[in-house]
């Protein structure tokens, strides 16, 4: 099945980075900056490519937008409330566990099965993921986690302190930049805009080569039912978001299943990358690998609707 041929070239770049980390090859640091360098420089690279290139009139399909952008708020949402109500998880355990429920990884497996599925159509659907994850989830998620993290003893103390973070932040920065590139169509020179795009195309293999690397150096699962809840609030209760909010928000021809192969991906490569920023890194890697794995079954099954419809 093909949705396999698209995970197993990830799960075999992460497979490398275990193995040469375990036999000694690379350093916990070497790993460490690895994982800085996906941070600060390939993923930003990835979204200014994205993001300052974009014709946002001309990929804009309203409904598809608020479909992906409710459904992931909400199983963000329901995660969150359900890891600090039931499971008596920390407020950044909590938020980690809601970046992990609604933020899917349409670069690195939504888009390529969905060109495989239809020929190399629909990237403007990718486009759209794009937009919403960069400017919806992963900035309410940061901005969520910065505030967990504060200390101060009033509120305008910890607003200033979320808000210096959250200006050094690369990825928000990244964001910011690429629009006011593509709001104000500024042309980047060629050798800046080349320069980025090499820099972008680094991201995949070294992000998952780091995740191996840290796996490496520590594998333990541990935490085993808020894995399981995480993996199935991504896999499972995301997509039937998708389909109930597609009853009231429909979204014409097959454009409506590529929004549930987005939707039951697995969650966002860098995850254990952004989770470390907040002593987090093992149970990301951990609940990482099991989604991905998992996600063979939940993008079979949306295949398998798709195929029969």
């Amino acid at each position: 099945m093909f949705v396999f041929e698209v995970l197993l070239p990830l799960i075999f770049i992460v497979a490398v980075g275990f193995l040469t980390t375990k036999k000694g090859f690379f350093s916990q640091q070497f790993v460490g900056e690895v994982s800085k360098f996906v941070l600060y420089v390939s993923l930003p690279a990835v979204i200014i490519s994205s993001l300052s290139s974009i014709e946002l009139g001309q990929v804009i399909h309203v409904n598809f937008m608020l479909v992906y952008a409710i459904a992931g708020l909400s199983a963000m949402t329901v995660a969150i409330l359900v890891s600090k109500g039931l499971l008596k998880s920390t407020w950044t355990e909590s938020f980690i566990n809601g970046l992990g429920s609604g933020m899917p990884n349409s670069a690195f497996v939504g888009f390529p099965v969905v060109l495989s599925l239809y020929d190399g159509q629909f990237i403007e659907a990718f486009l759209m993921c794009v937009l919403i994850e960069n400017l919806v989830f992963i900035p309410l998620s940061l901005i969520s986690l910065e505030f967990a993290q504060g200390r101060s003893s009033s509120i305008s103390e910890q607003l200033k302190i979320v808000a210096g973070r959250i200006s050094r932040n690369p990825i928000i920065l990244a964001i910011s930049f690429a629009l006011i590139v593509n709001i104000t169509g500024i042309r980047l020179p060629e050798f800046m805009t080349e320069g980025v795009s090499i820099f972008a195309k680094t991201s995949v293999a070294l992000a998952l080569f780091a995740i191996g690397g840290a796996l490496g150096q520590s594998l333990k699962f541990e935490q085993f039912r808020r894995i399981a809840f995480v993996t199935a609030m991504k896999l499972v209760f995301f997509p039937l978001i998708v389909v109930a909010l597609l009853m009231t928000l429909p979204v014409e021809g097959d454009l409506k299943y590529v929004l549930l192969i987005f939707a039951a991906s697995p969650m966002l490569s860098i995850y254990p990358i952004l989770g470390g920023l907040y002593q987090q890194q093992r149970f990301c890697l951990n609940t990482l690998i099991i989604t991905t794995v998992a996600s063979g079954l939940s993008l079979s099954v949306v295949i398998a609707i798709t195929t029969s419809s």
